[in-house]
């Protein structure tokens, strides 16, 4: 089977000329194959400080497309890279969409770079390469040589999704809207690592406020590890696009009746924040002390003690960043290389800055935390709904609902569930169908084996149902099915035990002339006796059998009366004797019937005890794996459940009684 990874990062979330969010429908299609739980990493920060460097370390590939050696702590040591393929300039791209969505496509954007690639012949000189930006790898005022730029001009045109996130050296920002590559975790296969390279903020070519608080905001809610990206201190200019914080209550809510939330409702549905401070020269002291990276972030967050309007501002921002951002970490990045060395940073990337960075992905690969909205761990599918309905969001003006999209989430993937549970109860249901009649006990545990299977796939691709409406709807649906399967099964034993008896009985009608004389009525019941012992020796015919033989009596009844007319010979105490055996059988026929009425009763009270003791365990289990991954409040949720099937046993009970 195909892997559902692609083999480089995909356009996600769009803006047109509006600045109003579009999600790119190829995207989404290879989102809605990954069916693993995801641990979502979004960096943010200014435009060209090398956000998406850090990005393709944590893909471990280069920006030619080459996998790294970067490794997880403990798994050997990391390797350099050779030889990456560093952009010095390149086409401003292809020209802005339109209102219409699905104008801007990769489709449209590889004819594109095609066309331009086809106008550029091999005589043509490059066009002078700008002066190298704020990135830390690109914080040199040199200049690349002509071959190098040409080089990298050339390889650039084959379009960013032959390669990692686009790494570039010019002042004009690379990355635009939100960038998506699932990979696999390093840590864990069962688990997806989705990467998010976010638009840089504070474009100058786009001077517009409100969509880069939009693109935080997204950041914010779509990941579960949140990387700020800044250069050289962590001063208030470096923290200024963090800053948005303060723009979140106006922009989100937790409860889809609520208008605007305190810091402490908002903080349970944030992401963890990792602070990437590059091109640090300074070293570590704070008041005369050395300081961790952690210490050093911490001292900047603090508060000021003043009483001016200026610092009561500040620290109003700082107590929001402290409260939404209950986890922090901090590393700090040197300088990339020497600057004398900055012309052949591919090959003299500096070791001290290789070891701050493999620590800095050996920390993320560690967070295996799922991405989860109030307990509902994301998949692919979830995750491109909770996008769609946050980006709906921002072009409708209204406030992003997180209460909403779990809702929605909840519904959406447990409706899958369910239907997909039912197919697989159905299909395992019907292979028992040619082997049908069957006895009660064959059929029941056979229904009991494909409702274990139904229900743990049910269980393994739904969510948390709080209010059990799927879980009870396919516990429906699976009764139900084994009703119809059960009438099925009757109307199959009583054909098949009828078919039986006729074939026996064939040959009696054959000795028809030898029950027509006198004797001839001892003849015909020690015949009738022998089809009764073939009979109850014949396997396959189900439980229908004692009804089919009832009838069957019933049926040939006059017959045998006309053979006792005209048996002369039998005496009054003979066809005494016949009728009290007669009435003997008749009497065991009907206890036999009543006991397989008792023993099919207590069965279904049997089946019932048994599917509510699969859901308790199947459910617990659900419970137990969310309690690993999520800050949930488990006993509440078990409280309700234990209710609602103590409520269910003793509707069952009512009912069999």
């Amino acid at each position: 089977m195909a892997s559902p990874y692609p083999s480089g990062p995909l356009p996600f979330i769009m803006s047109d000329e509006d600045f109003k969010f579009h999600v790119n429908k190829e995207t989404a299609q290879v989102l809605t194959r990954i069916e693993k739980p995801m641990v979502v990493v979004a960096i943010v920060g200014k435009y060209r400080t090398g956000k998406s460097f850090l990005m393709n370390r944590l893909a471990r590939t280069t920006t030619d497309g080459h996998k790294s050696q970067s490794t997880p702590t403990g798994a050997g040591k990391p390797k350099e890279d050779k030889k990456p393929n560093y952009v010095t300039k390149r086409d401003p791209g292809p020209p802005k969409a339109d209102k219409d969505e699905d104008a801007y496509t990769p489709k449209d954007k590889f004819k594109f770079w095609k066309t331009k690639e086809k106008e550029h012949s091999p005589s043509e000189k490059p066009t002078k390469s700008q002066p190298r930006c704020e990135g830390p790898l690109e914080s040199h005022p040199k200049q690349h040589d002509r071959s190098t730029s040409d080089k990298a001009h050339r390889s650039d045109l084959q379009g960013p999704t032959s390669k990692g996130f686009t790494v570039g050296h010019t002042m004009q920002s690379q990355t635009k809207g939100i960038w998506a590559w699932p990979v696999p975790h390093p840590v864990d296969k069962e688990i997806c690592l989705l990467l998010l390279d976010m638009e840089g903020l504070g474009d100058s070519e786009k001077a517009n406020e409100e969509h880069d608080i939009w693109l935080f905001i997204m950041a914010v809610l779509l990941s579960n590890v949140l990387v700020y990206n800044t250069e050289k201190t962590l001063d208030n200019k470096s923290l200024e696009q963090l800053r948005y914080v303060k723009n979140m209550s106006e922009h989100v809510r937790s409860q889809i009746f609520s208008r605007g939330d305190k810091p402490s409702i908002l903080e349970n549905h944030l992401p963890s924040l990792v602070v990437c401070v590059r091109d640090c020269a300074l070293k570590l002291v704070w008041d005369e002390k050395l300081c961790t990276p952690d210490e050093y972030m911490e001292k900047c967050f603090q508060i000021r003690r003043s009483n001016s309007l200026k610092d009561e501002e500040f620290n109003r921002e700082r107590d929001l960043m402290c409260a939404y951002f209950k986890k922090r970490k901090c590393f700090m990045f040197p300088m990339p290389a020497d600057p004398e060395d900055m012309d052949e940073l591919e090959n003299k990337l500096s070791k001290k800055f290789l070891k701050v960075t493999e620590e800095f992905t050996s920390h993320i690969y560690q967070i295996i935390k799922y991405k989860n909205i109030d307990g509902v761990i994301l998949t692919g599918q979830l995750f491109l709904q909770v996008a769609e309905l946050y980006v709906q969001a921002q072009r409708s003006g209204d406030m992003a609902c997180i209460e909403g999209a779990r809702k929605q989430v909840v519904l959406l993937a447990n409706m899958q569930a369910m239907e997909d549970a039912k197919r697989v109860y159905q299909r395992e249901m019907e292979t028992l169908l040619s082997k049908l009649p069957v006895d009660y006990k064959q059929l029941q545990r056979h229904q009991e084996e494909c409702s274990k299977k139904a229900m743990a796939l049910f269980y393994r691709r739904s969510v948390l149902d709080r209010n059990h409406e799927h879980e009870k709807e396919l516990l429906d649906f699976t009764m139900k099915e084994f009703e119809r399967m059960k009438e099925t099964n009757t109307v199959r034993s009583y054909s098949v035990s009828k078919e039986r008896l006729e074939v026996l009985y064939q040959l009696l009608k054959e000795m028809n002339a030898d029950f027509m004389q006198p004797g001839g009525y001892q003849k015909y019941e020690a015949a009738m006796q022998e089809l009764d012992e073939e009979y109850r020796a014949t396997e396959g015919l189900g439980d229908e059998k004692d009804k089919a033989y009832k009838d069957f009596m019933e049926k040939y009844k006059d017959r045998a009366k006309q053979i006792r007319i005209v048996d002369k010979a039998l005496t009054q105490a003979q066809q005494e004797e016949i009728k009290r055996r007669t009435l003997e059988r008749i009497n065991e026929q009907q206890m036999e019937a009543l006991k397989m009425e008792n023993k099919a009763k207590e069965a279904d009270i049997a089946l019932l005890n048994s599917q509510q003791q699969i859901i308790m365990r199947m459910f617990n289990d659900k419970l137990n794996d969310i309690q690993k991954h999520t800050d949930e409040n488990i006993r509440e949720i078990q409280k309700t459940h234990q209710k609602e099937m103590d409520s269910v046993k003793n509707k069952s009970k009512c009912v069999i009684c």
